[in-house]
């Protein structure tokens, strides 16, 4: 999916002083000045040095996603359940690294392409936000809309994309329900723990 690219940089660097008083919104606007700058400063050493990238990625980003909810979203509830303790903390765990090359492959394709707000309405639940926004590039405009949510220790947290309609979970929630459907989950497991 080329159009990922665009968007996960965007989630690269938060703020640690960003809490839950912020705004959802607020808090990925202010992530986005920071990703930029970061970027600006480091683009050599992101390019060159991959023991940066990854700690960068494992340390910074990674954190501020909602692993746990994502991993369960990609299963399914069925195949979630299916899992015992140890098979699900196997699963979390990979699907983590999965994010975390995910992560270091986009990082450097940041061009500082221009992110335009779109004005933030709450919804109904409040622990659970979505923010749209659009990236302006050369070729035209990407819908980008972010879904957050508010963990128990008052922190917003992201757990999907949706590029111009498309869900990053749901692409792989297809893929893993097809590797599933042939191979059982166990050896979806082992597929990802091999590509560490």
């Amino acid at each position: 999916m080329k159009i990922i690219k665009y968007i996960i940089t965007f989630f690269l660097f938060f703020s640690t002083a960003i809490h839950a008083a912020s705004a959802p919104d607020v808090f990925l606007k202010d992530s986005v000045r920071e990703v930029s700058q970061f970027i600006s400063e480091n683009k050599d050493m992101l390019e060159n040095d991959q023991s940066f990238l990854q700690s960068k990625v494992d340390g910074l980003i990674i954190p501020k996603l909602d692993i746990l909810l994502m991993s369960k979203i990609v299963l399914g509830k069925k195949n979630w359940l299916s899992l015992n303790k140890h098979q699900r903390d196997r699963f979390v765990l990979a699907f983590r690294g999965l994010m975390v090359r995910t992560y270091m492959k986009s990082l450097t394709a940041f061009d500082g392409e221009k992110i335009f707000f779109l004005p933030y309405a709450k919804g109904k639940r409040p622990d659970v936000a979505r923010v749209q926004s659009k990236y302006l590039l050369s070729e035209g405009e990407i819908s980008v809309n972010y879904s957050l949510k508010l963990n128990k220790d008052d922190q917003w947290k992201v757990y999907d994309i949706n590029i111009d309609g498309i869900s990053l979970l749901k692409n792989y929630r297809a893929d893993f329900r097809n590797h599933i459907e042939q191979q059982g989950i166990v050896s979806l497991i082992n597929v990802l723990e091999e590509k560490k």
